[in-house]
Formats: C-alpha cells, sequence, structure tokens
C-alpha cells in the first residue's frame, strides 16, 4: 500500500507541476496602463442569491427495527441558501453564502443528515492575476478544501437524489466536517488548447476539528484536471457546474490529493498522517453524461492500528430536451468502506446505496423537480430503511 501511495503522490506533483510551467509561458500579459482600482463595474459589484430546496419524503419498511418508522412522510427544507457574489473589478471577486439546511427535518426520516442552524456556508475572495488568462488566480477566505469532482461541484445539477453519502464521508475525513469548507488559501486556473484543456486547484487550509496543540496540524489539497475533445469550463471557476445540458462531447479526468501530517482528535488520540487520493471521470456525449469518483483514505498514529477506508461512486445519466426543459432519467451506484481503529474515524464498517430517479429541470439550474427511489444498505445503514423521495428547486 505504501508502494502504491508514493507512487501516486509522484504521479500528482508530476502532474501538478504543469500549471507552472505553462504561467512561465503564458505571453499574453499585458502591463495594465491604469491604477488598479479603476473600472468598478456597479451593475456586477453586487449580485443577491437565493436558492430553495423543498424534500418530499417517504419511508419504506421499518428502520431502527421500530414499526414506527415504518410509512412516515416528511417534508422539509434540504437547502436554504442565500446571500450574495459579485465582481466589482475585473480582477476581483467574492462569495458570500449564508445556510439554514434540513430545516425541519423530521429525526426518524430516512434520509441522513440534520439540521444544524443558520451559519455562513461559505466566504471568499478571487483574485484574477492574469489580466487576459485564467491560467493564475488566488482563492483566500472560507470555502472548499476541494479533492475531488464530487467535492468540487455544484449541488444544484446532481444526477442522484442527493450528494453522495460516501462523498461526504470523504469531506468529513479530510476537514472533519460533512460540508469539506475551511478557512485557507490556495491557487487555481485553467488553460485550454484545441482538443485539449487543464484546470487545476492546490489550497492550504487548518481544520478546526483536527487542531493539535503540540504541533503543526495544517492540510495541503492537490486537484488536476485534464480534459479532452470540447472543454468542460470556458472560464476558470472554483466550482464545477457539472452539466452541459447535451451540448459537451467530452471527457475529463481528474486526479485530487490531500495530505495533513498531524492531528488530534481527543486528548488521548493523536495521529501523525492523514491522506487522501484517488481519481475521478467525467464522460460526456451529447446527452449522456456518467460521472465517477474512486478515492481512498489512510491514517496512521504511533500507538494505534491504522485506518483505511475508499468511496466510490459512479452516476449514469441521460438528458432529454421536451420543449424548453430538460428531462433526464439517472442510476447512481454509490460504496463506503473503512476498516480499522474507529479512534482515528468514526466511520466503520460500509454503506451501499442505489438511486434509481428521473430529474426534470424546467429552467436549467434555476428550477428543478425530481423523482427518486433510494436504497440504502450495509452496517453503517442499519438504522435506515428505503425511501421515495422528490423535491423542487428554486434558484434565483
Amino acid at each position: 500500500m505504501e508502494r502504491i501511495s508514493r507512487k501516486f503522490f509522484g504521479v500528482v506533483a508530476s502532474l501538478l507541476i504543469l500549471p507552472i510551467f505553462l504561467i512561465a509561458q503564458e505571453d499574453s500579459i499585458k502591463v495594465q496602463k491604469t491604477a488598479i482600482f479603476s473600472g468598478f463595474n456597479e451593475a456586477k459589484a453586487f449580485k443577491p442569491f437565493v436558492a430553495v430546496e423543498v424534500w418530499g419524503t417517504y419511508n419504506l419498511g421499518a428502520g431502527r427495527s421500530q414499526v414506527h418508522d415504518a410509512n412516515r412522510i416528511d417534508f422539509s427544507l434540504r437547502r436554504l441558501r442565500f446571500g450574495a457574489d459579485g465582481s466589482p473589478y475585473p480582477w476581483l471577486s467574492y462569495n458570500l453564502h449564508f445556510y439554514a439546511d434540513r430545516l425541519g427535518e423530521d429525526d426518524f426520516a430516512f434520509t441522513k443528515g440534520s439540521y444544524g442552524g443558520i451559519s455562513i456556508w461559505t466566504a471568499y475572495l478571487t483574485l484574477k492575476i492574469l489580466k487576459e488568462s485564467d491560467l493564475f488566480n488566488v482563492h483566500a477566505g472560507y470555502y472548499w478544501a476541494a479533492i475531488s469532482r464530487q467535492y468540487n461541484s455544484s449541488p444544484w445539477a446532481l444526477m442522484a437524489f442527493d450528494k453522495t453519502r460516501a462523498g461526504s464521508l470523504l469531506r468529513t475525513f479530510v476537514t472533519g466536517k460533512s460540508n469539506g469548507i475551511e478557512s485557507g488559501v490556495g491557487i487555481g486556473g485553467l488553460k485550454n488548447f484545441r482538443g485539449f484543456g487543464i484546470s487545476y486547484r492546490i489550497g492550504t487550509y487548518d481544520p478546526e476539528a483536527y487542531v493539535n496543540p503540540f504541533s503543526g496540524s495544517r492540510l495541503y489539497t492537490y486537484r488536476v484536471m485534464f480534459s479532452f475533445g470540447e472543454p468542460e469550463a470556458i472560464k476558470y471557476s472554483y466550482m464545477l457546474t457539472g452539466n452541459h445540458w447535451g451540448k459537451r462531447i467530452g471527457v475529463t479526468v481528474g486526479f485530487g490529493w490531500a495530505a495533513q501530517k498531524s492531528g488530534k482528535l481527543t486528548d488521548s488520540t493523536i495521529w501523525n498522517r492523514s491522506d487522501s487520493y484517488g481519481t475521478d471521470l467525467l464522460f460526456n456525449y451529447k446527452g449522456l453524461r456518467i460521472d465517477a469518483e474512486y478515492f481512498m483514505m489512510k491514517r496512521t498514529a504511533i500507538t494505534l492500528d491504522d485506518f483505511d477506508g475508499l468511496e466510490f461512486h459512479v452516476q449514469l445519466g441521460y438528458m432529454v430536451p421536451v420543449l424548453n426543459t430538460y428531462v433526464e432519467p439517472t442510476l447512481t451506484y454509490e460504496k463506503y468502506e473503512g476498516k480499522g481503529n474507529q479512534s482515528l474515524f468514526k466511520y466503520i464498517g460500509d454503506e451501499i446505496t442505489y438511486d434509481f430517479g428521473v430529474n426534470w429541470f424546467l429552467d436549467r439550474q434555476r428550477v428543478k423537480l425530481t423523482l427518486h427511489y433510494v436504497v440504502q444498505e450495509g452496517s453503517l445503514s442499519s438504522s435506515f430503511g428505503n425511501y421515495i423521495g422528490t423535491s423542487l428547486l428554486l434558484r434565483l
């Protein structure tokens, strides 16, 4: 395993050097002749944002071995997001979003998660360093420590009923929080050529859940993506849209790695190494899209047995234009497996989910209706049964 890990890290490190060479070869950099704060754009300086996603679910069978969990209907606000974005200057943009997710959710519903109150979702700045290129951008603030495709993707164009549970456990492993958002600083960029493109994100964060008072505990993340055929994105953005509305023919292959030298979980549990690494894929052929990722997790401590885990998913959807809308039948398979010492990561066991559904995008990512049947299996799902879910998304 160590030999494979070292080889993987070496490959990823080599790939991540490529953007540096591309930056050095940029010949489009022009000296700005105007003051840095000229060019204020009032129209783009402040754009309010509101997104409401309402869920209705129906429990099938009995979970927790209790009959009263069966045949239970629940309505809740799965996502309530609000805030603002803006780009007051050509070189500066910002994001400030708040959330009150899972508001009103029934504790006995078979969905996984709980209401956490109202708080800040993201708050960060992006500086565009090169005037006529997207190759070099600086991010700073409270944002995603993303290493995988789903980690790095917007929830508004999901194929499954929700983001995968396996993906949330990867985010929890990396940052100690299921949303995977932490305070940090990083760089990222995009460069497209004819039939080929490269995009990267590199960051360093300080996860609150793993702060070690005895030594530095910074988290370092690396992600690079190669696209073949038509580009996945024309303009750089930290987050990926995830949907091309049947217009793209191309493939994107990504590699990610997160590393943290040490961290403290409790007064008696301090680990000395934590790594997550893997690869992901997006395949688009007109209406067909396939999204997959495979990531491994490893954590070691001097006096405890190691923790080893993996998360995997594959999603398949086919976008069908209907009048001025899009209908997408989808299928998702996901798996999580964790082995070793529960003191290093509490999710020991396995979890498998099947999701069969259909999404109806009435106004692309602004208005969306869904209907899904979700099957949950494995030792970590023993308290949860299967359910039927429907949702309505309104995004303004």
